[in-house]
């Protein structure tokens, strides 16, 4: 089995109130794309890692990361307009000994080594697979107007994270076949769309994605929780 990492990280900061890729921000003195990439450095299944940036975010990450943190042996390339075609570029990418992908975004810092060797356990199993939590929260349908059409069941529902892993040939075909105009949140939902049953193995809690200035806080406490 080997393995290729693709981290998307081309967002901005608009969420985050930030001048500069929130990717780059601080989390215990380290950008968060630091702490991320790191988390996948140190297993021997994982032949490659490709982190996926905008053009103008090539400097300061040579700079600030590549250089500092010892990842020379990360690919950079540049990333697309959407999150889809930022994550087919980085598939594409690889050379042609990888025959898995793991997906894993670039602002979910805190991922655990537990979880990524369940990741890579469990594609030995399954060709498609997410990691995800159960719902804890009431979860409701609702119209155009946000009145309630229906109260769904939250037995059968959970939190989707990343990392979300792929037998490489049903991903590559997914976002081949599937149409570029529809609109998807994640990589699992494209080969759902091509009638690939995904498997979803336990993820964590404290595997949150950083996205607004709150997450940032959490995401320090939980760090600071771990140390000690």
């Amino acid at each position: 089995m080997n393995i290729g990492v693709v981290i998307p990280a081309a967002g901005s900061g608009k969420r985050m109130k930030s001048d500069i890729n929130k990717q780059f921000l601080l989390l215990d003195g380290s950008p968060i794309l630091a702490h991320t990439i790191s988390k996948f450095k140190q297993y021997k299944k994982i032949a490659e890692i490709v982190t996926v940036l905008r053009m103008e975010d090539f400097s300061y990450f040579q700079n600030n990361i590549l250089n500092k943190y010892k990842c020379e042996d990360i690919k950079v390339i540049a990333g697309g307009k959407t999150r889809r075609e930022s994550v087919y570029a980085g598939i594409l990418s690889f050379s042609p000994a990888i025959d898995y992908v793991i997906i894993h975004d670039g602002a979910r810092p805190l991922v655990s080594k537990n979880l990524i060797i369940r990741v890579i356990e469990a594609m030995e199993k399954f060709p498609a697979i997410t990691t995800g939590v159960p719902a804890k929260d009431t979860i409701k349908y609702i119209d155009k107007d946000l009145f309630v059409k229906e109260t769904l069941n939250r037995d059968k529902l959970y939190y989707i994270q990343t990392p979300q892993a792929f037998r490489y040939d049903i991903l590559k075909n997914a976002h081949e076949k599937v149409k570029a105009e529809i609109n998807i949140t994640d990589d699992a939902s494209l080969v759902e769309m091509m009638g690939q049953k995904v498997k979803i193995i336990d993820g964590d809690y404290e595997n949150i994605k950083i996205t607004t200035p709150i997450d940032l806080k959490m995401a320090e406490f939980l760090l600071s929780e771990g140390k000690e």
